[in-house]
């Protein structure tokens, strides 16, 4: 996308040695520390009549190029044009003041097809090494305009000037906050479905001018702007070199544009021309925005879910990328019996707490939008963490196996609502921790390994004796027995109390 160039300006004096007359009809202006890839034009803005070194009596006229700029009200702010036409500077001599206006006039000239008296591209500067000299200017006040944005100086010439470009670039930090610690830094881990606060750093040059933020995000992450729910972009802050904050004003400050562009952004933030003017070398710009980790994340892997950063500025110019990793986890639930034989039936909860607390919702995970679910190597149906508006289901186990993705770093609890016909189910929480690695089942030759995965073992009761079945039969002999043993007792007993009578 075509950006006006980027610059940071400078005004030059080329002036003579007289009031009366030039002691040169022409003048030449030298640039030292030039870039080899930044391109260096100038402009004419008034022409000098007269100069009196000794006495510093200027005398200028606009020059006919600019003659419907200085009857704007934007350079009737700094500069007022007399009814001789003579001009003379009525707004302060600051660096600032002065950089404001020379940003100005470059927008204008940009604006209105104003070319350049001179430019590097056309082979206007003669170059030796990382010096670059225009010469055979006419004398008058100058505009000079680098591609990279660097604010070459202000200086007088009589009539040859020589300034030391500063091609210095802005520079961009990128963070992520870990919602656990609440620090900021190059990685965090995060759940699916939870929305995930990032920062840029703008770390403002010399010069600053076309100031574009591009931003690009991997396949895990989806980015929606829309502040009244309060994602994309939410906040931009100015931070001055003395540590003063200011809340930027969203569509006057700056802009966010959401699209598909050239170099697979998923957003801009293209910060405003009148904005960026009032910018000094070490500001800091902060770019609060948030995305949610979606169902398409990265689950476990070293590359993880990335989000990238680069800078626009000057004419088609760019940072280096700065880019964060957002990571996320899965674990596979495994159901054996006392044997470590894989058994099939169970269903499950997570929640966050060993007692009550709050339920870890899942659901299936689906292939797209026809709702065909995602099968592991298996066949088996592979659940990840709901997003806020999802109701959550049971994760049933088949084949004794089951695999949950999209888990944050931190301490979990399984609680069996349904156990397997015939076993016995768990009667309290299973605690299992996640620490920057997933929770993977592992099987020898088909027999669970030890350790490996969140492992739940089920056993099955002893099986009680029922109605005709052989252990009723053995307990009614026993008491038949009994009965018959205690007949022949009181039989006995009788006999021999009779003999004794």
């Amino acid at each position: 996308m075509k950006k006006f160039v980027s610059i940071a300006l400078t005004l030059l004096f080329v002036l003579s040695l007289s009031v009366t007359s030039f002691a040169a009809n022409e003048g030449s202006i030298t640039i030292n520390g030039i870039s080899a890839d930044t391109s260096y034009a100038i402009y004419q803005l008034l022409d000098l009549e007269s100069y009196n070194k000794g006495s510093g009596a200027y005398s200028y006229k606009v020059n006919s190029d600019w003659t419907a700029y200085f009857e704007t009200d934007e350079a009737k702010a700094y500069l007022t044009v007399d009814e001789a036409g003579y001009v003379t500077w009525t707004n302060g001599e600051s660096d600032a003041v002065v950089a404001e206006f020379a940003q100005k006039a470059l927008s204008y000239a940009k604006a209105n097809n104003i070319k350049p008296v001179a430019s590097s591209d056309n082979g206007d500067m003669a170059v030796t090494d990382t010096k670059g000299v225009f010469s055979g200017l006419a004398l008058g006040w100058y505009l000079v305009d680098s591609t990279a944005g660097a604010l070459c100086g202000l200086t007088t010439t009589d009539p040859d000037a020589s300034i030391n470009a500063k091609n210095h670039t802005p520079t961009i930090d990128k963070q992520v906050q870990e919602d656990l610690t609440g620090m900021w830094g190059d990685t965090n881990t995060a759940d699916i479905g939870q929305v995930v606060n990032f920062m840029t750093i703008i770390h403002v040059a010399a010069g600053a001018e076309n100031y574009v933020l591009h931003d690009s995000m991997s396949e895990g992450l989806t980015f929606e702007h829309d502040l009244d729910e309060g994602r994309g972009v939410t906040e931009i802050k100015h931070v001055n070199s003395a540590g003063v904050e200011t809340v930027l004003a969203a569509e006057q400050d700056y802009t966010v544009k959401t699209a598909e562009f050239g170099d697979e952004c998923d957003f801009e933030v293209i910060f405003s021309d009148e904005f960026i003017a009032s910018l000094k070398p070490n500001d800091r710009l902060l770019v609060y925005y948030n995305a949610m980790l979606n169902r398409y994340a990265e689950i476990g892997t070293e590359e993880g879910n990335t989000n990238q950063s680069r800078l626009e500025y000057g004419e088609d110019k760019y940072t280096t990328y700065d880019k964060t990793t957002t990571y996320t986890f899965s674990i596979d639930i495994v159901k054996t019996d006392s044997t470590n034989k894989l058994i099939d039936g169970a269903e499950f909860r997570i929640y966050d707490s060993a007692e009550g607390g709050n339920e870890i919702k899942v659901v299936p995970l689906m292939e797209s939008d026809d709702q065909t679910p995602v099968l592991d190597d298996d066949g088996n149906p592979i659940y990840r963490r709901a997003r806020e508006d999802e109701e959550g289901v049971a994760i049933k186990v088949k084949d004794g196996k089951v695999t949950v993705i999209g888990f944050d770093n931190g301490i979990y609890y399984l609680e069996e609502t349904i156990a397997p016909t015939g076993y016995n189910k768990l009667t309290s929480r299973k605690e299992f921790t996640i620490a920057d690695g997933n929770l993977d089942s592992i099987f020898n030759d088909g027999i669970y390994s030890t350790g490996s995965g969140v492992h739940v073992v089920n056993k099955t009761g002893s099986m009680l004796p029922e109605t005709g079945a052989r252990g009723t039969i053995i307990f009614i002999c026993i008491g038949v027995f009994a009965v018959l043993a205690t007949g022949v007792v009181l039989v006995t007993r009788k006999r021999m109390s009779m003999i004794k009578d």
